[in-house]
C-alpha cells in the first residue's frame, strides 16, 4: 500500500517519510570455555610444549579434545541473526533499479485549486516525463482546497492516501498533494499544506533519505513564496532530483549497526563452539596426571612431563620410564 514520503504545512513545519523498519535481539546462555594461567573453579591443569619446555594452563574443558560434530548444530540458532545482519548490510547499499512500466503511466497534473499556471503545467509535464523516463516512477500532482478535506479527515496525509488509491491501481506513482484555502482573507499568510504519497514499489528508488531530502527542499521552496510559486517549486525540486536519483549510494548511518551485529554473532558463536584463539593455540594441550613430574630429555635437553607423551615432544626420543624415580623432579 502507498505511504507518505513526507509533507508539511505553512504553520506547522515539515515532517519526514513514514518508512519504517523493525528488528529484534535475543541472547542465550551456556558454559563458555575458559583458559587461564592460574587455577579457577571447575578447572583442570593441562600442559603443552613450547621452546623445549612445558607450559601449564588451567581450563574448564579439554582443549585437546576434538569437539563433537553435534555441537555444530548450535550454528542453526545463529542463522536468523546472520540473515538479519546481512540484510542490514545489503539495505545500506542503495542500487536503484528502474521500474517496469506495465501500468498506466499517464502524467496527472490535476490543478483543482487553480494555483498552477498554464506555462507551469507544461513545464511540470516535461519535468515529470524526464523523471519517469529515468526511474519508471510516474509523478503526479493534485492541488485541492483545505475545505475539501478538513471537515472529514484528521490530516492531509489521510486524504492524500485516499486520493492515491482512488486515482491509481498500482504502487508505482509518486503523488504530491498541495492544499490551500479556497478563499484567503489574510494576504500575508496562506494556510497551505502538502503531502507526498509514494507506492511501495518505489521504495528502492525513493528511499528514506531521498524522500526526506526532497521534503526539506520542496518545503523550503514553498516557504520562499516571493521566489517560488507552487508550480515552480514542484518543477524545480523534481528537476534537481532527477539527474542523480538512480545513482548507487551507501547509507553510512546503517553500516555500524550491521557490522556490530555480525561481529557480535561471530564472537558469541565462537565462544559457544569453543573456537577461540585460545582453544586453537592450546589444541595440543594434555591433561596433567596427578603427581606429575618433569624430566629433562637426555638426547635434546628439552623438558617434558612424564605420563603425557609416548616420545619426547621435542625430538621424538624414547621417554623415560616411571621406575627411574630418581631422575624425576616433583612439580
Amino acid at each position: 500500500m502507498p505511504h507518505s514520503s513526507g509533507g508539511g504545512s505553512h504553520g506547522g513545519g515539515s515532517h519526514h517519510s513514514s518508512h519504517s523498519s523493525s528488528g529484534g535481539s535475543s541472547g542465550s546462555s551456556g558454559t563458555i570455555p575458559r583458559v587461564r594461567h592460574t587455577a579457577f573453579a571447575g578447572s583442570k591443569r593441562y600442559v603443552y610444549y613450547k621452546k623445549n619446555k612445558p607450559e601449564y594452563i588451567y581450563a574448564n574443558f579439554n582443549p585437546g579434545e576434538k569437539q563433537s560434530k553435534a555441537r555444530y548444530f548450535l550454528l542453526l540458532f545463529y542463522i536468523p541473526f546472520v540473515i538479519a545482519g546481512i540484510s542490514m548490510l545489503i539495505s545500506a547499499v542503495r542500487v536503484p533499479h528502474k521500474l517496469s512500466t506495465d501500468y498506466n503511466t499517464d502524467i496527472v497534473i490535476d490543478d483543482r485549486a487553480g494555483v498552477i499556471s498554464a506555462e507551469e503545467e507544461q513545464s511540470i509535464d516535461r519535468t515529470f516525463k524526464k523523471f519517469f523516463e529515468k526511474t519508471g516512477i510516474t509523478p503526479a500532482v493534485i492541488t485541492v482546497n483545505n475545505e475539501d478535506w478538513q471537515s472529514n479527515y484528521t490530516n492531509l496525509e489521510n486524504y492524500a492516501y485516499e486520493l492515491y488509491v482512488t486515482s491509481f491501481t498500482d504502487e508505482k506513482h509518486w503523488l504530491i498533494v498541495y492544499s490551500q484555502p479556497f478563499s484567503n482573507n489574510d494576504s500575508s499568510f496562506t494556510d497551505w499544506y502538502w503531502e507526498g504519497m509514494q507506492g511501495n514499489d518505489t521504495d528502492n528508488i525513493i528511499t528514506t533519505d531521498v524522500a526526506d531530502n526532497f521534503t526539506d527542499d520542496f518545503h523550503r521552496k514553498l516557504l520562499k513564496n516571493e521566489t517560488y510559486t507552487v508550480g515552480s517549486a514542484i518543477d524545480s525540486t523534481f528537476s534537481e532530483y532527477t539527474p542523480d536519483i538512480m545513482n548507487t549510494s551507501i547509507n553510512f548511518g546503517a553500516l555500524p549497526g550491521a557490522i556490530i551485529l555480525l561481529v557480535f554473532i561471530t564472537f558469541h558463536a565462537s565462544l559457544m563452539l569453543g573456537i577461540t584463539p585460545g582453544t586453537i593455540k592450546y589444541r595440543k594441550a594434555i591433561e596433567c596426571p596427578k603427581g606429575a613430574m618433569e624430566y629433562r630429555c637426555t638426547y635434546c635437553g628439552g623438558i617434558y612431563v612424564v605420563g603425557t607423551c609416548i616420545s619426547c615432544p621435542h625430538c621424538g626420543a624414547p621417554v623415560v620410564k616411571k621406575d627411574d624415580l630418581e631422575l624425576f623432579n616433583n612439580i
